[in-house]
């Protein structure tokens, strides 16, 4: 800790203040000495303040604790459907995005993405003081999953051999791989299905996974997907899909289908706690 941290201005009359200087020797020797450096850090220190998981403006949600990709994040998400709830191909979807993203406007995200922010949503839900805005949020996701079939800019190319690919931010310059094997029945999500769901969800929790969705959509989570290997590669879009009998992570959808988005933008990563 540096001298001059302790030093003593006097009256505008006379800056230069005639102080004791065997008394500020001391307090200078006493403050260089690290134990009580940090008495001094551990002083200062103020208070986190308590946040609230969400908090709501006018158009759109504001959620802490959503992990994604390794990360906190702070994310918003729109009250409305994206553009004005206009319907794009994900090709389509993914150019909005590339541009959206420069001008700090909302935009469609990948699956890991949005699940992610279900989860936060669910695992925040009995907060005293979010209460209202949660059940807000998550009235409209269901009723957008029942009526829209929101887009994600997840892809899978099935493989006629080996791993099948999953494609997240299709089209945009954060895409990113993974390999996995995705091809398999049309289900209730089960343990069989931990692996294919941690490469497009990000989270492999199959107790997680259902209860966010059952909370959600008051059912049961299926996963619909391409059901045997292809004879050539196949690429079909992911998104999510709800009724009154199941709530659906959708892996087949075809490339040239229209459909609203859901909009969410990254705000800043989370402060990581002390």
């Amino acid at each position: 800790m540096e001298n001059n941290q302790f030093k003593i201005l006097g009256t505008p009359q006379n800056r230069k203040s005639k102080i004791d200087s065997g008394l500020a020797e001391k307090l200078n020797e006493y403050y260089s000495k690290p134990e009580n450096q940090k008495k001094t850090n551990k002083r200062q220190q103020i208070p986190a303040q308590t946040q609230s998981p969400i908090s709501s403006s006018q158009d759109y949600w504001t959620i802490s604790g959503v992990n994604y990709r390794n990360k906190v994040y702070e994310i918003n998400l729109l009250k409305s459907l994206l553009d004005n709830s206009y319907s794009k191909t994900q090709e389509q979807w993914a150019e909005y995005t590339e541009q959206a993203k420069q001008k700090g406007e909302f935009y469609t995200g990948d699956m890991p993405l949005y699940h992610a922010v279900f989860a936060s949503l669910f695992n925040q839900r009995e907060d005293t003081k979010s209460k209202e805005d949660i059940e807000e949020a998550r009235a409209f996701i269901q009723k957008s999953m029942r009526e829209n079939y929101p887009m994600t800019l997840t892809r899978i190319a099935y493989q006629p051999i080996g791993d099948d690919k999953v494609i997240h931010n299709f089209g945009t310059n954060d895409k990113y791989e993974l390999s996995e094997a995705i091809v398999g029945p049309d289900r209730a999500i089960v343990k069989e299905d931990e692996k294919a769901l941690i490469a497009l969800l990000g989270t492999g929790d199959i107790g997680q996974i259902k209860s966010v969705y059952n909370w959600i959509n008051g059912t049961d989570n299926w996963i619909w997907r391409v059901n045997s290997k292809p004879e050539n590669v196949d690429e079909r879009v992911a998104r999510f899909i709800a009724g009154s009998v199941r709530a659906l992570l959708l892996c087949y959808g075809g490339p040239d289908d229209r459909l609203a988005s859901l909009g969410v933008r990254i705000v800043r990563e989370a402060p990581r706690r002390p």
